[in-house]
């Protein structure tokens, strides 16, 4: 059984915990400290946002999967996931916490992602918010790649609730706005490949 261990992030839903013992693994559970509209939300949308995670990482095509962590199991009140680990066996930290990134491998991944995203016509605009859902993963001192690791939002069930949302044009401009936003804070000036 794995173990919780130290809280390691936090969403508006969801806490998530390193696994004791194996830092290639984390727990999502809900927040115990969900306020009225958060559990309003939940209730009357009808959402489990762990098995809404399962369900999006099960039908992602095979090409985008190596671009998120996968998820490993499901279980009725929390999901275990995987957790980026850079080449030396440190965790991996979002591209909030690292900043502005100029590596080329690292920004040709994210124009292999977009352009997969444009190819099965999905729209993961939450996937580029504030830099917090993406981590970067350094395989090697050069060779760096971008890993989603929250990626249960896909609609008009999203927190607030946006109507517009339902439909497909409005979720890929929505995509498009927060990638524009994306780029202008962390691409640090990196030629585009």
């Amino acid at each position: 059984m794995l173990k919780p261990g130290k809280k390691i992030g936090e969403g508006h839903f969801r806490e998530c915990f390193e696994v004791e013992g194996d830092p290639g693994l984390c727990i999502k559970k809900l927040r115990p400290d969900l306020g009225v509209l958060q559990k309003l939300h939940l209730f009357l949308l009808n959402r489990d946002v762990n098995k809404e995670e399962f369900l999006t990482y099960s039908s992602l095509p095979v090409e985008l999967r190596p671009y998120f962590s996968p998820v490993v199991d499901l279980k009725e009140d929390h999901l275990v996931a995987g957790r980026p680990v850079d080449f030396d066996g440190n965790p991996s930290r979002s591209l909030s916490e690292y900043g502005k990134v100029r590596n080329e491998y690292f920004w040709k991944d994210i124009d292999i992602i977009v352009s997969l995203f444009r190819k099965y016509d999905i729209w993961f605009f939450d996937a580029f918010r504030l830099g917090e859902n993406v981590f970067v993963q350094k395989l090697t001192d050069k060779e760096w790649k971008p890993v989603i690791v929250d990626y249960k939002r896909l609609g008009w069930k999203s927190y607030p609730v946006q109507l517009n949302l339902l439909f497909n044009s409005e979720r890929k401009k929505k995509f498009f706005r927060r990638l524009n936003r994306f780029e202008e804070s962390f691409r640090a000036g990196s030629p585009r490949i």
